[in-house]
């Protein structure tokens, strides 16, 4: 880790795969109760645990980022009911569709924060983190108020045109530090994301593109080719000609 920040890189750990049996979730999605798959929300059994533990091992250097959990979505379990989901996000606990006990933000920040641990957490909103109306409204208290958005922003979500994040992103943008936690499009492209990209440069919100793997570029968000990082056509090509455009020290 001091490596990394040696050279530069802001480490970002997330807690992505958790514990819980997901039982009535849709047929193509993950229901093995081990931390194998990704849940709508982190469970009240491990999760606060390994965030402690987590907070532990890095906590005198801030900066490493703690992102609490990468994509949330209990509003899929309460059947949409967006008021119950974001409750579920923030609270935790018996949550309506949930089958296990839920850790809530706030569950994560406590943990973090006993540990004395001082670093930046990402906090994500609804619907795998696109939803992010009400995140104001539901946001955890942190006593050091040391907290930013985390939003994700694909070509096939909900709020994935310049109106939608001008009237959900950009008013958060004006309150609290948003981090464009991931983003990418399905079809190998950059067109989506030159526009976002250039949206979130106008809008001083920082982003991190969705894949640095090498899986090959057949259905999008594949940055590379191979380890070397030779970039895809297209989708990678695009992303590294707009990075050299940008000013990383502005």
């Amino acid at each position: 880790m001091n490596l990394l920040v040696a050279n530069g890189i802001t480490p970002i750990l997330d807690l992505h795969w958790t514990w819980g049996a997901y039982t009535n979730s849709p047929d193509w999605h993950c229901k093995d109760e081990h931390a194998t798959c990704q849940k709508p929300m982190p469970d009240a059994r491990y999760a606060p645990q390994f965030w402690t533990g987590v907070a532990n091992m890095f906590k005198g250097n801030d900066a490493v980022v703690f992102d609490l959990f990468n994509e949330p979505y209990p509003d899929m379990p309460a059947e949409w009911n967006k008021t119950l989901g974001w409750q579920c996000l923030r609270d935790g606990g018996t949550c309506t569709g949930l089958p296990y006990e839920a850790a809530g933000m706030q569950d994560l920040v406590d943990a973090v924060r006993a540990t004395g641990a001082t670093n930046l957490l990402m906090v994500s909103g609804l619907e795998w983190t696109n939803d992010m109306r009400e995140w104001l409204t539901y946001k955890p208290n942190d006593p050091l108020n040391n907290i930013a958005a985390s939003w994700h922003a694909y070509s096939f979500n909900a709020c994935a045109n310049e109106s939608c994040w001008d009237t959900q992103i950009a008013p958060l943008a004006q309150q609290v530090p948003v981090v464009l936690g991931e983003f990418g499009q399905d079809n190998c492209g950059f067109d989506y994301m030159q526009r976002l990209v250039n949206w979130a440069d106008a809008h001083g919100i920082g982003y991190l593109a969705w894949t640095w793997n090498p899986w090959g570029c057949s259905t999008g968000a594949v940055l590379i080719k191979d380890w070397s990082g030779t970039p895809e056509a297209g989708v990678g090509e695009g992303f590294k000609a707009h990075l050299l455009t940008q000013n990383p020290y502005a």
